[in-house]
């Protein structure tokens, strides 16, 4: 975690540069993602941002570590599919792979895991005393 003491404030221009539209970083619960192999003059990756919290996937592109000027996170938004749905597959015939261990590698992704509400269970019955 950075130290807010030294952190570097952004003019509106790098903000621009590194959020696009998204104006911070994007909530994070899950990443999945991949190498880009093109010879691009800085290093690239292409993620999906899976957000359990509220219930979304977004998919980006990571240059360097910026989302890029032109990166509006609206139009790469999409409700996050069900376990089993068969978008999952598509995903991992794409290549895309779990990275939700490197979230923190990412100034562009907020860690939001600490939100997950866990699931709620059915508390059993209270058995009656038959008289």
């Amino acid at each position: 975690m950075s130290d807010p003491k030294t952190e570097t404030v952004l003019t509106a221009k790098q903000m621009k540069k590194k959020f696009g539209a998204a104006e911070g970083p994007m909530p994070c619960t899950r990443l999945l993602g991949f190498e880009q192999t093109h010879n691009f003059t800085v290093p690239t990756v292409t993620v999906m941002i899976l957000d359990d919290v509220n219930q979304t996937a977004t998919g980006a592109n990571i240059y360097g570590d910026n989302l890029g000027k032109g990166y509006d996170p609206s139009c790469y938004a999409a409700p996050l599919p069900a376990e089993g749905d068969d978008k999952w597959k598509k995903w991992a015939h794409k290549g895309y792979e779990d990275w939700t261990d490197r979230i923190g590698e990412f100034d562009v992704l907020l860690d939001i895991r600490d939100q997950i509400k866990p699931a709620k269970t059915a508390k059993p019955k209270a058995e009656t005393a038959k008289s």
